[in-house]
């Protein structure tokens, strides 16, 4: 049920879910914080692009880094033609099915909705190249299916120096000769140096730990945010300053993590497991409680601590109701 390959029971790491969870409510935080300014209830141009680039500049990447670190040895272990199956059932289905459920949510809500849509002639379009927040899927579905045609049918399993290269490859290739970059390629290409560095740590023994490792990573990851609002926002820094941030964060996280993790770090583990569901339909829930809000307040707090909240439970119920009249893999989840 998550966006990443699924891990098996007993080597799950729970440090992984944790970090989707983190990465699931930057998701929703983020696309809730954007859904206001484009209401235009923010107001404050500075106020705005300080929390949106403080949150854009990592947890995308940080969701590619996850999915590539147990990718190789979860397509190692399954047939081809399964594995390949299932990267359709658990992301080109879900990316079908909400494109189209959240265009129909859009046509609901009428004037309500930041952008409008009208008449059932509105649902008469194509899924692909994706729209909206469903781009991630299909840049994770080109992805998975190249590196699993590669390990299966040309190389076998890569090292990590070998995957660390082709990261390297990627995001220069992606950075100064982007040929072919378009709607159908962009996400894929752009984050794939975020994916292969991925699949190259998820090689390693990389264990960081201890208090010296996490003051250490948070003041790496501080620097580069603030660094980040003074070097140009080109191609390769904006890549290279995603996976950093990205490694940054998981190590804090990893270190936060060891042993059982309890109250605050076991709640975002389990958002991790359901973060599928969240993303595919936290917009829906947020975007509804903006509307409803907005009659009744223009309160900025209000707003993101209630939309926050609606784009994380919302699914959550949405879940459970599924989960008792049939499988939630129906809907995506």
């Amino acid at each position: 049920m998550s966006i990443t390959a699924e891990a098996s029971p007993r080597s799950r790491d729970v440090s992984l879910d944790v970090a989707k969870g983190v990465g699931i409510v930057l998701v929703v935080i983020g696309h809730a914080w954007r859904g206001l300014d484009t209401a235009g209830m923010i107001g404050n141009a500075w106020l705005f692009h300080l929390v949106d680039r403080l949150i854009y500049n990592f947890h995308m990447p940080l969701f590619f880094l996850l999915s590539g670190m147990t990718f190789q040895a979860w397509a190692l272990r399954r047939p081809v033609g399964e594995a390949a199956l299932s990267r359709v059932t658990r992301l080109l289905w879900p990316l079908v099915l909400w494109t189209y459920l959240f265009t129909a949510a859009r046509l609901a809500a009428g004037d309500a909705a930041n952008t409008q849509v009208a008449g059932l002639e509105s649902l008469f379009f194509l899924p692909l190249p994706p729209r909206d927040h469903f781009w991630f899927l299909w840049a994770l579905f080109l992805q998975h299916l190249a590196v699993l045609a590669l390990i299966r049918f040309v190389t076998g399993p890569l090292s990590a120096p070998v995957w660390a290269g082709l990261a390297v490859l990627a995001l220069l290739t992606s950075s100064f000769a982007p040929v072919g970059l378009n709607a159908w390629t962009f996400g894929a290409a752009t984050y794939a140096g975020a994916f292969l560095a991925g699949l190259a740590l998820g090689q390693t023994h990389w264990t960081p730990q201890g208090p010296t490792a996490f003051i250490l990573a948070a003041a790496v990851f501080v620097g580069l945010q603030a660094l980040s609002f003074w070097i140009p926002q080109s191609l390769i820094t904006v890549q290279l300053l995603g996976i950093a941030l990205s490694l940054c964060a998981l190590a804090m996280i990893q270190v936060l993590s060891r042993g059982t993790p309890k109250g605050m770090l076991r709640l975002l583990a389990t958002l991790g497991v359901y973060s599928m569901g969240i993303y595919l339909a936290h917009t829906i829930f947020s975007a509804g409680t903006r509307a409803i809000l907005a009659r009744v307040t223009p309160d900025l707090t209000a707003h993101m601590i209630l939309g926050t909240l609606a784009g994380i439970i919302g699914p959550l119920i949405l879940y459970a109701v599924i989960r008792r009249v049939g499988r939630p893999s129906w809907i995506g989840f």
